[in-house]
C-alpha cells in the first residue's frame, strides 16, 4: 500500500491536477457561502435563493451532453485551463459590481449562469482525464484523493467563508474566489494529458448530434448504468433542494446564527465526506457496488428523517439554538461519510467501464441524467420554504428517498453492479461482462 501511495504522489500530472482543483475549489466553497448568504441577506426569501441556485444547475443539465462531447473531441488540458480562467474573470467582475455598489439580482444571476456553463465543460474534462494520467491499479486512491479534495476544500471554504464575510465583506470573498480560479489555471498549464483517439465511426460523421447519439447507443447497452442514474435522478430531486437550500435557510432564517456559525455548519457535510474518502483510500477496493449502494442510501434516507426531529415546533420552542445546531451537525457529518462511500466506488466503476474516447460524452450524458430534475428541486424547495414548515419537507423527503432506496433491491440490473477484474479496451466493442451477470 505504501508503494502505491508513493507511486501516486510521484505522478506529476495527477498532483498538478489535484492541486489546481484544490485551490479553485477552496475559492468556490467560499464563493458559494457568500452567494447564498448575500441573496438571503438582501431578499430574505427562499424563493429568490432557490432561483439563483436553479440558475447554477440548469446550464449543466441542458448542455451536459454537448460538453461531454467537447471533452472527447478537443484538447482536455486546454479545456480545463480555459474554463478556470473564464470562471476567474467572471467572479472578479461580480466582486467588482458588489464593491462599487451596483450589484443587483441580474448581476448575480448572470454571473451564476456563466460560471455554471464553464463548470459544465470543466468537470467532464477533469473526470475523463484521471484514467489517462494514473495507472488502473491506482484509480481507487486517485479518486479517493479527488473526492477528498472536493469535500475538504468545501470544509475550508465553508468554515473560512463565514469568517471572511465578516472581515472582508461579500465583495472581498468574490475577489478571493476569482483569484483562486486564476491560480488553479496557472498550475494546470503544466499538466500533460494524452490526446484522445477519435473513434473512426465518429470521424465519418463528426457532427455533435451524431456524437451524442453515438454515446447514447453505447450507454443503452449498459443497463446497469441506465438503472443506476435513473435512481440517482429521483434521489437528487428528492434531496438536493433541501441540502443545498433548505439547510442554509434553517441556519440563517430559522435559527438566526451569524455568518461564522453558518459557515461552520455548511462545512460539516463535506467533513464527513472527507473522513469517508480517507477510509476508502486505506481499505481494499470495494467490489460489491450494489450492496454498498443499497445500505448507504437507505441509511442516508433514515438520517434525513431524523433531521426533521430537532426542527419540530416543540424542540424549537424548548431547546436552545446551539443544541439544535449541534444536533444537525452530528447528523450531517454521518450523512457525509455515507455519501463518500457511495460516490467514490461509482466513480471508479464508470472510469473502468467507459472507454477513454467516450468517457467525456458518457460522463456528460450521465450527469444530465442524474441532475435533470435538480433545478426543479431547487426552485420547488425555495417556493415551499416560504409556505410550509421546514421540518415537513425533511420528513417527506426522507420517507420518499427511503422508499426509493428499498425499491432499488427489486431492480435486476442494479444487482449486477459488482466489479470483476477485467480491463475495458478503448473501443466500442466493450463486453457487458465487465459487470457480474
Amino acid at each position: 500500500m505504501e508503494k502505491t501511495n508513493l507511486k501516486l504522489l510521484k505522478n506529476k500530472d495527477f498532483i498538478l491536477l489535484f492541486l489546481g482543483g484544490f485551490i479553485s475549489r477552496i475559492g468556490n466553497g467560499i464563493h458559494y457561502i457568500a452567494l447564498v448568504w448575500f441573496v438571503l441577506d438582501i431578499t430574505g426569501s427562499g424563493s429568490a435563493t432557490g432561483l439563483i441556485l436553479l440558475l447554477s444547475t440548469l446550464p449543466g443539465v441542458i448542455i451536459g451532453p454537448f460538453s461531454g462531447v467537447i471533452a472527447d473531441k478537443f484538447d482536455r488540458k486546454k479545456l480545463i485551463v480555459y474554463m478556470d480562467i473564464l470562471r476567474g474573470l467572471v467572479v472578479l467582475w461580480l466582486g467588482y459590481t458588489v464593491y462599487i455598489g451596483t450589484a443587483n439580482f441580474f448581476h448575480i444571476g448572470l454571473a451564476t449562469v456563466l460560471i455554471a456553463v464553464c463548470t459544465s465543460f470543466f468537470n467532464p474534462a477533469v473526470t475523463a482525464s484521471i484514467p489517462n494520467i494514473v495507472d488502473d491499479e491506482l484509480l481507487q486512491k486517485a479518486n479517493s484523493l479527488n473526492h477528498f479534495s472536493i469535500n475538504f476544500t468545501q470544509i475550508i471554504g465553508a468554515a473560512v467563508g463565514g469568517i471572511l464575510i465578516a472581515i472582508f465583506g461579500i465583495a472581498g470573498v468574490f475577489f478571493i474566489n476569482g483569484i483562486s480560479f486564476l491560480l488553479s489555471a496557472f498550475s494546470e498549464i503544466f499538466i500533460n494529458i494524452p490526446e484522445v483517439k477519435i473513434e473512426e465511426e465518429i470521424e465519418k460523421a463528426p457532427t455533435i448530434i451524431n456524437e451524442i447519439k453515438f454515446g447514447f447507443n453505447f450507454l443503452w447497452q449498459k443497463k446497469e448504468l441506465v438503472s443506476l442514474f435513473t435512481v440517482a435522478l429521483f434521489l437528487n430531486f428528492i434531496s438536493t433542494g433541501l441540502i443545498v437550500l433548505g439547510l442554509p435557510f434553517v441556519y440563517k432564517e430559522l435559527l438566526g446564527v451569524n455568518s461564522q456559525l453558518y459557515g461552520y455548519a455548511q462545512s460539516i457535510f463535506p467533513a464527513g465526506a472527507v473522513i469517508g474518502s480517507i477510509i476508502l483510500s486505506q481499505i481494499p477496493e470495494i467490489r460489491n457496488y450494489f450492496k454498498v449502494l443499497f445500505y448507504s442510501l437507505s441509511s442516508q434516507s433514515m438520517l434525513m428523517i431524523i433531521v426533521a426531529v430537532p426542527l419540530l415546533p416543540y424542540f424549537l420552542a424548548n431547546a436552545s439554538v446551539m443544541t439544535i445546531y449541534y444536533s444537525l451537525m452530528l447528523i450531517l457529518f454521518v450523512v457525509g461519510i455515507l455519501n463518500a462511500v457511495v460516490n467514490v466506488p461509482i466513480s471508479i466503476l464508470l472510469q473502468r467501464l467507459i472507454p477513454d474516447n467516450l468517457r467525456g460524452r458518457i460522463t456528460g450524458l450521465l450527469s444530465t441524467m442524474s441532475q435533470a430534475l435538480v433545478p426543479i428541486s431547487l426552485a420547488l424547495t425555495g417556493y415551499l420554504l416560504d409556505l410550509v414548515p421546514v421540518y415537513t419537507l425533511f420528513l417527506g423527503a426522507g420517507i420518499a428517498s427511503l422508499g426509493l432506496s428499498l425499491y432499488i433491491a427489486k431492480i435486476p440490473a442494479m444487482q449486477k453492479l459488482n466489479y470483476k477484474e477485467e480491463k475495458v479496451e478503448p473501443n466500442m466493442e466493450v463486453s457487458t461482462n465487465t459487470l457480474d451477470a
